[in-house]
């Protein structure tokens, strides 16, 4: 079955539940199970370890009208839709699936001269990724991420009104509790532990988050 790879819609991003509401549906489907035992070896077995990461979609915040979120520097904000003249337009970096199962971009970051194409490839694992989802019921609990590279230690995302900062670990505050929304498969970053997590601790949830590590 495949998959339309839809242009980035507001309508679409506004439709993202909070951090809560998806750590909500995240527990009551078992999420830390699906990620160990259906989607690593998925993500592995299709060699997509190192292209996709595997992300709960969610906002902290609407955008304005014509705007789209994009980081820069480990620092997302909400910059105009339309590129700047002699700018390159900022690179997809999140995706996740409507309500009619069409795949949107939802973040992005401006990196000058990077490029990322999905080929048949991507299109193909898209498919199976959508099936997997379909038939477990998952709805839009699950999307995609672009994968940060072998040398990725992890991050923690603080927000601070309409402005999300990513802290590399060295910077994380002491005892934050963070709840998990990236995974990655790869060899290097399931050895370290890394993934990305965003800090719950101004509307703490309930259930699931946790006191972050990092395995050097």
């Amino acid at each position: 079955m495949a998959v339309a790879v839809a242009p980035y819609s507001q309508e679409h991003f506004k439709s993202l539940p909070s951090l809560n509401e998806a750590l909500t549906n995240f527990h009551e489907k078992d999420g830390n199970k699906l990620v160990d035992e259906i989607f690593k070896d998925l993500f592995v077995k299709n060699g997509m370890d190192r292209v996709f990461g595997l992300a709960m979609p969610h906002r902290h915040f609407d955008v304005g009208a014509g705007m789209k979120l994009v980081s820069y520097n480990g620092v997302s904000a909400p910059w105009f839709e339309k590129a700047a003249v002699g700018m390159d337009e900022p690179l997809p970096v999140s995706w996740s699936f409507s309500a009619k199962g069409d795949l949107h971009p939802t973040e992005f970051k401006y990196a000058k001269g990077e490029a990322f194409e999905m080929g048949k490839k991507e299109l193909a694992f898209i498919a199976t990724f959508k099936t997997v989802l379909d038939s477990l019921d998952l709805g839009q609990l699950f999307g995609l991420c672009l994968y940060p590279g072998d040398d990725f230690m992890g991050s923690c995302e603080v927000t601070r009104g309409d402005v999300n900062v990513n802290l590399e670990p060295k910077d994380f505050p002491d005892g934050v509790v963070g709840a998990d929304t990236a995974w990655f498969f790869s060899p290097p970053l399931i050895k370290r532990g890394c993934r990305c997590t965003c800090d719950n601790r101004q509307n703490p949830h309930g259930h699931g988050a946790h006191v972050i590590t990092v395995n050097e």
